[in-house]
């Protein structure tokens, strides 16, 4: 009798944990201007050690691709609709660094 109540104990938290997670409606999905960004980077070998993330920014979803090789940090910051942000004074970047938030690395290309 203890055998079949363990079992089914087992079999219970098997069938539980099998379900699927519900996710917010972008977290898997990847703009397409962004998916041919990444496949355009994924052969040239200047993108080594690249690594695209996704963060939420007053309210919206932003995308920066930090490449090591490349003398500018934070140059490859692009809104949802594929816009390139422009930071013109070291407020708006500071402003950037300080509430991004929900940190999502999208791609990245090892070396």
């Amino acid at each position: 009798m203890n055998r079949f109540i363990y079992l089914s104990c087992f079999c219970i938290i098997l069938i539980l944990g099998c379900e699927k997670e519900t996710t917010t409606e972008y977290t898997d999905v990847i703009p397409q201007w962004l998916e041919i960004k990444i496949d355009s980077m994924s052969t040239d070998i200047y993108y080594g050690g690249t690594v695209v993330y996704r963060y939420t920014w007053h309210n919206e979803y932003v995308y920066y691709i930090d490449i090591p090789a490349s003398s500018c940090a934070y140059c490859e910051v692009y809104r949802q609709n594929s816009t390139k942000i422009q930071f013109m004074t070291e407020a708006q970047m500071k402003d950037f660094l300080d509430n991004r938030k929900d940190q999502v690395v999208i791609w990245y290309k090892r070396d």
